[in-house]
């Protein structure tokens, strides 16, 4: 399951991640995301990591996932929640390929990880 909104009266974006993903939940959420980040600037997002297991995430969703390349240019932070070694590292790799600021932080440190992205 993938879900993506915008948290009431802030500039941040949630997007949540568990289960099997499909091209369709990536489709959507792109679109929200695109229109989110187009109407709000500074833009931050929040994404939360519950158990993901790559086999069952559908081809076509890691394509759709990869046509959304570019997007992270208009992201000033991006926090993540995840307790998965594996999305850790991948997240402080990433920090040396795109423009926000990404801090990791463990599925129990959501108010930590809000307080971050709204300073």
């Amino acid at each position: 399951m993938l879900t993506g909104n915008q948290l009431p009266d802030t500039h941040i974006f949630e997007i949540t991640y568990s289960g099997a993903l499909t091209a369709g939940e990536f489709e959507a959420l792109r679109d929200r995301l695109e229109a989110f980040l187009d109407a709000n600037d500074p833009a931050d997002l929040l994404a939360v990591y519950g158990d993901i297991d790559l086999g069952d995430i559908e081809p076509k969703a890691l394509w759709e996932d990869l046509r959304s390349a570019g997007l992270e240019k208009k992201v000033r932070r991006a926090a993540l929640l995840t307790d998965q070694g594996w999305l850790r590292t991948l997240a402080k790799t990433a920090r040396h390929f795109i423009h926000a600021d990404v801090e990791v932080f463990g599925t129990d440190e959501r108010a930590e990880a809000l307080a971050w992205l709204q300073r």
